[in-house]
């Protein structure tokens, strides 16, 4: 049966309402770091090149670390991790702080601190995943997820307001002052946070390699029907999909529409994300998660290819509101699913593989459509990257389901501990 729509009572669950918002509030100030940390490279190098630099540096740990961050999800007290990377990602933002506010810093000092903050966040995000599930009943995962969602959109919007309002009055060092403030209450909230985490227990074998860990976790993702097409289907969305991001600049310019205009293309993207994270904390258990993550994968794409040949700003902001919500449903889908598929004690690797097939691919799919725009154009770019990206989801769709009978929705019985 489905779930009655149940979002209240989660939040009204003090446990999960108190991670929810010591993590809201360290997400906040993140997104509030790293417009900051745009700004100051702008400032000191007037650069585009070094612009993108710091994008690099700022995802390369994603494709680095995220495996051994599974590995050391699996292995240790999710918790006790979280309060630790919490703790240390205090170092590299109040550095950049003091080193700006001093009138100190240097670019090769932004680049060297922004991949340390990245290093620490690539280990903690496959344990952050996977700690919902020893924080909610497996029957409200997928509430918590989209509520996780509606958190994390939601900063991406009011995070940049907090930056350029604290730039503008204060100047950019105390933007790495919030950011690394906020850490400090991510890591006092989880002071106050229970978990069930004995459940891994299996999983942490005295003697064993960690080479050995991550060889196992290899082998099951490669060899799981139910995981492996999901993390085919990301890797696609992230690698040919996800890149447009960087584009928005130029999509802009074409269209005549200035900084303002992408402002407003920008909030659009996310608008359309925080509505549909909205939609989904509140919406019944979704029976067939598989088909609708796909189809969402699907509309994502077909709304970029609209995007790409748009010229006519209206339907360039519905292309983009229409992307973002679809990027979101399909993320919240394919990571509740992902969850509930993965044995307790194998569950930080599979949320490790998920970061790595998202965000891993991130510098190679912008190295990809950069070199394709260089040659084609942004908008036949971006057009033909969309257009592989809907022809490859569909085909790895189609083909995992001819492999496997369609898993529907998972009850709490079903569940794998």
């Amino acid at each position: 049966m489905s779930n009655a729509t149940a979002e209240p009572q989660l939040l009204r669950d003090s446990n999960y309402r108190i991670f929810w918002m010591g993590q809201s509030v360290s997400w906040l100030g993140c997104v509030t770091q790293s417009v900051a940390q745009g700004w100051l490279v702008w400032s000191l190098t007037k650069s585009p090149g070094q612009l993108a630099l710091t994008a690099v540096m700022t995802s390369l740990p994603a494709l680095l670390f995220s495996l051994l961050g599974g590995v050391i999800a699996d292995r240790f007290d999710k918790r006790v991790l979280l309060m630790t990377t919490q703790a240390a990602s205090l170092i590299p933002a109040s550095l950049l702080g003091l080193l700006t506010a001093c009138g100190e810093i240097t670019v090769s000092q932004v680049l060297a601190l922004a991949f340390l903050q990245a290093t620490l966040q690539a280990l903690e995000l496959p344990a952050r995943h996977a700690f919902l599930s020893e924080l909610v009943p497996v029957g409200r995962l997928s509430q918590a997820v989209s509520l996780n969602a509606v958190s994390f959109n939601a900063t991406r919007l009011i995070g940049p307001a907090i930056a350029g309002f604290t730039m503008a009055a204060f100047g950019t060092a105390p933007c790495f002052f919030i950011n690394a403030s906020s850490f400090l209450v991510g890591m006092l909230s989880l002071l106050f946070v229970q978990s069930a985490g004995g459940e891994n227990l299996e999983g942490k074998r005295p003697g064993r390699l960690p080479l050995a860990d991550l060889c196992e976790g290899f082998r099951f993702v490669l060899n799981d029907r139910e995981v492996r097409p999901l993390l085919l289907q990301v890797a696609l969305v992230g690698l040919l999909g996800i890149p447009f991001v960087p584009l928005l600049p130029v999509f802009a310019d074409t269209l005549g529409v200035g900084a303002r205009g992408l402002g407003v293309m920008s909030a659009c993207a996310g608008g359309g994300s925080l509505l549909a994270a909205v939609a989904l904390s509140w919406a019944r258990e979704i029976r067939a998660r598989k088909e609708v993550a796909a189809s969402a994968a699907m509309l994502f794409a077909a709304a970029l290819l609209v995007f790409s040949r748009s010229e006519h700003y209206p339907l360039t902001l519905f292309a983009l509101a229409l992307a973002g919500g679809a990027l979101v449903v399909f993320l919240a889908l394919v990571n509740r699913t992902l969850q509930q598929s993965s044995p307790g004690h194998m569950r930080g690797r599979v949320m490790a593989a998920y970061s790595l097939a998202l965000i891993g691919t991130a510098p190679l799919g912008t190295a990809l459509v950069g070199a394709l725009a260089a040659m084609l154009g942004t908008a036949w770019a971006l057009s033909f990257s969309s257009s592989l990206c809907l022809a490859a989801i569909v085909l790895s769709h189609f083909h995992s389901g001819r492999g496997a009978g369609e898993t529907g929705c998972l009850t709490a019985a079903e569940g794998k501990p």
